[in-house]
């Protein structure tokens, strides 16, 4: 009887001790899922944020361009403006300064110079943002920067012309030169989705520019 007893409580403890076996098998399982869970959240959620950033990039890199060379272009003009009215000058036998200061007091009366100082402060914050760039965009951001060194240059043209007439055109189609270089550069350089909407918002600032014409 004893014997039996033995035995009955033998397979009673060997049948809790199986249980609770696989209760901690299954809580373990459980844990497991539940920890890959997390870790596969937190992968997507750090792709999200990722692609987020990267799309948001975009954006910036492609505005920066297209409004660079409109920017580009509009100081440019009145580069040759300068060039044009020094030469006009000479050839009159007038005094340049004066010559020069009424076209400046002219263009400053519409707001241009205003109007290039605000978007020039635009880019300048632009090209902050576009700093540490992903991986896929780090050629163009390099080409970008030199570009944007151009630019500045161009634009300090723009503000009010200095040396000799000679060196003021050949600095200024150097410049020219060296941004159309760099431009076509940057074509090719610039990933699909961000050549995508650099079309798409090169075409809305053209519509823009013929509206203010």
């Amino acid at each position: 009887m004893e014997e039996v007893l033995e035995n009955s409580n033998q397979i009673n403890f060997n049948n809790k001790k199986r249980k609770k076996k696989k209760n901690t098998i299954i809580l373990v399982t459980i844990g497991i899922f539940l920890v890959i869970g997390v870790v596969l959240g937190v992968m997507k959620y750090q792709q999200n944020q990722t692609e987020k950033k990267n799309a948001e990039y975009a954006i910036i890199l492609a505005e920066t361009t297209v409004d660079m060379y409109f920017e580009f272009i509009i100081s440019n003009y009145l580069v040759i403006s300068y060039s044009d009215i020094w030469e006009n000058a000479i050839d009159l036998d007038i005094d340049f300064n004066d010559a020069v200061n009424s076209y400046k007091d002219a263009v400053s009366e519409k707001g241009v110079f205003e109007e290039r100082e605000k978007e020039k402060d635009g880019l300048r914050n632009n090209m902050k943002l576009l700093q540490n760039p992903p991986t896929e965009y780090m050629e163009s951001y390099i080409v970008l920067k030199q570009m944007y060194g151009i630019y500045s240059k161009m634009y300090e043209q723009s503000l009010s012309p200095t040396g000799s007439l000679v060196d003021f055109n050949r600095k200024t189609n150097d410049l020219t030169s060296q941004y159309e270089q760099l431009q076509e550069e940057l074509l090719i350089t610039l990933p699909a989705d961000v050549k995508e909407l650099k079309d798409r918002y090169e075409k809305e600032k053209n519509e823009e520019v013929k509206d203010d014409l």
